[in-house]
């Protein structure tokens, strides 16, 4: 989906844990870069590249790949996209980092109730899904922090929004208003909502408070979510009403 000029959502089924969805990796280029951020798990390469060529991006001419968070539905991808181009560049949060190298386990594995939930999978399904987890290993190549601009597609800022993990990113694509925001949020109805707000702590709603407010000084058209799509249904009075109801 068109987003604005030279920014594009693509919509890409993907089947993980026993479940059916979409996810809205979205991908930003101009006359010299072509980027794209997070990219599924292995087996959406190929539709990745189908929803690139609708959108007439060449696929082969990504250069560099944003990672909003470490889970392994968004990092799963990396190594299939590098492996076929080569020369493609790799940037993620600093605290992120050690994670999606592999040199840490995947936080979101230490969740039992998640083990559990495998544990329930066709044998087939449980072994992709600890493949994915135990042999997912993507070279970081560089690191990203709170407040750095990428001169890509006309400005891209990146806002640490901890709490879904230590090192969640969004990131804001100055020249077409939008706000890129992982799994940080969600869409639920007409509104947007804070992803998984019930398991938070107070001390981590109060963290997500104050990035709530962040992101509320720019002025957003579009939001993107990973799992749910795109909001537009003001997003700044919507981001006030967030903030004011933790």
């Amino acid at each position: 989906m068109k987003i604005a000029d030279k920014i594009e959502m693509l919509e890409v089924p993907m089947k993980l844990m026993g479940t059916h969805g979409t996810i809205y990796p979205t991908v930003i280029w101009d006359d010299e870069h072509v980027v794209h951020i997070d990219a599924g798990i292995s087996d959406s390469k190929s539709l990745i590249k189908d929803e690139m060529d609708k959108a007439g991006v060449p696929f082969d001419k990504i250069d560099t790949i944003l990672v909003t968070h470490q889970d392994i539905d968004h990092i799963c991808g990396i190594n299939c996209i590098v492996d076929e181009l080569g020369d493609v560049k790799v940037l993620a949060h600093s605290e992120e980092k050690s994670y999606i190298q592999g040199e840490k386990p995947i936080l979101r594995f230490k969740n039992s109730n998640i083990k559990e939930r495998i544990k329930m999978l066709p044998e087939d399904e449980q072994q992709k899904v600890l493949d994915m987890v135990e042999n997912t290993s993507v070279k970081v190549d560089g690191e990203l922090s709170d407040g750095d601009k990428l001169d890509y597609g006309g400005g891209i800022v990146v806002i640490h929004t901890p709490g879904h993990t230590p090192g969640h990113i969004c990131l804001y694509h100055e020249e077409s208003k939008s706000l890129i925001v992982g799994d940080a949020l969600n869409i639920e109805g007409n509104e947007l909502v804070v992803t998984h707000r019930d398991a938070m702590s107070k001390k981590e709603l109060i963290i997500i408070n104050g990035w709530l407010e962040k992101l509320g000084e720019f002025d957003i058209e579009n939001v993107i979510a990973y799992h749910t799509g795109l909001f537009k249904n003001d997003p700044n009075q919507m981001l006030k009403e967030l903030s004011n109801s933790i």
